[in-house]
């Protein structure tokens, strides 16, 4: 096999077995990389611009979403866990610290916020007129815009804050069991 078909092979490994939650790759991503490219090597492709087949990055695809589908919590517990950070039970920490780990968490923390606050901008004098009977005006729409401008650039400044917020409250008092480290391996001799 040349060192060009092993490199474009390997990379479309890496790039399928992505659809794995990202705890997963870390302990068995390199086990799966090698199983797969011991297994093109038993089949004997000549092809030396090939990567990874319809077929097995599929099959990669279907399994690695499974994974994440039964790990994940149901739709009324993800609902309060997203909408009002609500602790998960036990069976879906996991899920949780890889959620909270995940690229678009801190993205999430401050839209979430951000839709609250125009709710209530833009919510309160409805409810207002509805249950008090109160003629309260709705605010300028420059206003709601540069609101939506400071919760965005909070939210970017504050991001790494809030991923620690989160693995505190959710994490560490939640008391996660965090798996230590695999212990470095003796080197032989």
């Amino acid at each position: 096999m040349t060192a060009g078909r092993a490199s474009r092979y390997e990379r479309s490994a890496r790039f399928w077995l992505h659809a794995y939650p990202r705890r997963w790759r870390d302990r068995h991503g390199e086990e799966a990389l090698a199983l797969l490219l011991d297994l093109d090597d038993a089949s004997g492709a000549d092809d030396a611009h090939a990567g990874i087949g319809a077929r097995e990055a599929w099959g990669l695809v279907r399994a690695g979403w499974a994974l994440r589908w039964r790990e994940h919590p149901p739709f009324g517990r993800w609902l309060l866990y997203r909408a009002f950070d609500v602790r998960l039970p036990a069976r879906y920490w996991w899920w949780v610290a890889d959620d909270i780990h995940g690229p678009l968490y801190p993205w999430r923390v401050t839209l979430g916020s951000l839709g609250t606050a125009l709710a209530v901008f833009y919510g309160w004098p409805v409810l207002s007129h509805v249950l008090f009977s109160n003629d309260v005006t709705r605010p300028e729409p420059w206003y709601a815009a540069v609101w939506c401008a400071v919760s965005l650039g909070t939210g970017f400044v504050f991001r790494r804050s809030h991923v620690a917020r989160a693995w505190r409250k959710h994490v560490l008092l939640g008391n996660i069991p965090v798996e230590p480290p695999d212990p470095p391996r003796a080197a032989a001799g």
